[in-house]
């Protein structure tokens, strides 16, 4: 099979994967408070809503530890055609599920056990999908190899974002409340068929086919025994970018259409051809990052995202649509530039008996600390303080940190003496 297959097969079993996820976030920003956490007070049904989201990244890190010590001991395949079956039946699960007014609390009770099954599963999909793009690349292509799974996120909300768009465009409100809502989680049936069909046919990772088969450690006991200080340092690199992207995604989508008075469809249609740009510019600050090194990349995107944190939400408040698009585009640049790069640092800070364990549990735990919850986080910032600007100075806080971390992981590496991670962190 050719490197284009398994290029290919990456990216669309994980755009397939994350679209499920991301369904969810839209909506939680624009459908659940209402047909699952019905409340007098807006706001506290919105609050509601994004600490059910949230509540699936707290299983991110279990399934990365899980399904990460599987793929370290039987292969990268197997994992990630199992982690798209558990997506997708729960995503399809939810479509079916009945309201709050139909079977009272046990609504948002199965909602949330739901949601907690998408994020076990998400927990070990990146992780799978990553290793398979970058693990089939050239040294001086890892970045971007690994690109491919990077741009796979922003495409996912691309479609999950335009699925809302056009049903918005098409069903008046009760419609969309009763049961349009259903249509993205229940098409989950086919997608998940293709993903299986194109997944199964991919070959194992060379690099993982050619390590020691004698026995080791368990692969978690070894990441934080041998990485301790590496797995903190790409944690704290890795925050900055899921936050800025749910916050942008979802919780900019709620702000925007609740406080400043902005159509929810002008709001999906930014979405949208944010996450394009995401997507496209994913692929050219990889190929940037192959010849300049990540390091200067990942810079670049993370004092953009710093810049802008407050000009966003001066611009958000004016309810401009040509405004607010240039702006979400210009974010979503300076998010991928931050973002590319991330694939093949994580990927080369750990060897390979551990990759899977250790740039899964990286990545989740930073989409904790730093997505999963950052909706939720930012309502309760606007909710306390009455103003954005607590919101903005949560974005610059988790940009200093993560600017911090990333200074500090070269030396991290060179202690670990993993010659490997030196050419990805440069």
């Amino acid at each position: 099979m050719s490197t284009a297959r398994v290029l290919a097969a990456a990216m669309l079993g994980t755009t397939i994967e994350w679209y499920d996820f991301f369904i969810y976030g839209t909506a939680a920003a624009l459908i659940f408070s209402h047909v699952f956490f019905p409340s007098s007070d807006p706001a506290t049904g919105t609050l509601t809503a994004f600490a059910a989201f949230g509540a699936g990244f707290i299983m991110r890190p279990l399934g990365a530890v899980i399904i990460g010590h599987l793929g370290d001991k039987y292969g990268r395949r197997p994992m990630l055609v199992a982690t798209v079956l558990l997506m997708g039946g729960a995503t399809v699960a939810i479509g079916i599920l009945p309201s709050y007014a139909a079977i009272g609390i046990w609504a948002p009770s199965l909602l949330v056990l739901l949601r907690l099954l998408q994020g076990f599963a998400a927990g070990g999909e990146w992780g799978g999908a990553t290793l398979m793009a970058i693990e089939h690349a050239p040294q001086h292509r890892r970045t971007f190899y690994g690109a491919f799974t990077q741009a796979a996120v922003p495409i996912a909300y691309l479609l999950s974002a335009a699925m809302f768009f056009v049903l918005q465009g098409t069903l008046d409100r009760p419609a969309l409340l009763s049961w349009g809502w259903r249509i993205p989680f229940l098409l989950s049936i086919v997608v998940v068929a293709i993903a299986i069909v194109v997944r199964s046919g991919v070959p194992e990772s060379p690099e993982f086919a050619a390590k020691s088969k004698r026995a080791e450690r368990p692969p978690l006991l070894q990441v934080l025994t041998k990485y301790p200080r590496s797995v903190a340092l790409t944690i704290g690199l890795t925050i900055v970018t899921s936050t800025d992207f749910y916050l942008g995604q979802v919780f900019l989508l709620s702000y925007a259409t609740a406080k400043a008075g902005v159509p929810a469809s002008s709001m999906l249609l930014v979405t949208i051809m944010g996450s394009a740009v995401n997507a496209g510019m994913t692929f050219v600050a990889a190929r940037v990052a192959d010849r300049i090194g990540n390091r200067a990349v990942f810079y670049v995107g993370l004092i953009g995202l710093a810049v802008l944190a407050f000009p966003t939400y001066l611009i958000v408040n004016t309810g401009s649509f040509a405004a607010i698009l240039a702006v979400r585009m210009v974010g979503n640049a300076f998010n991928a530039a931050a973002y590319a790069p991330i694939a093949s640092i994580l990927a080369a800070t750990f060897s390979v008996k551990v990759r899977y364990t250790g740039i899964s549990l990286s990545y989740q735990v930073a989409a904790v600390l730093g997505g999963g919850f950052a909706p939720f986080i930012a309502q309760a910032l606007l909710t306390a303080t009455g103003s954005w600007m607590a919101v903005a100075g949560y974005s610059v806080t988790l940009c200093v940190i993560s600017f911090i971390s990333m200074s500090l992981l070269g030396k991290a590496a060179k202690e670990n003496h993993d010659k490997a991670v030196l050419p990805a962190v440069a």
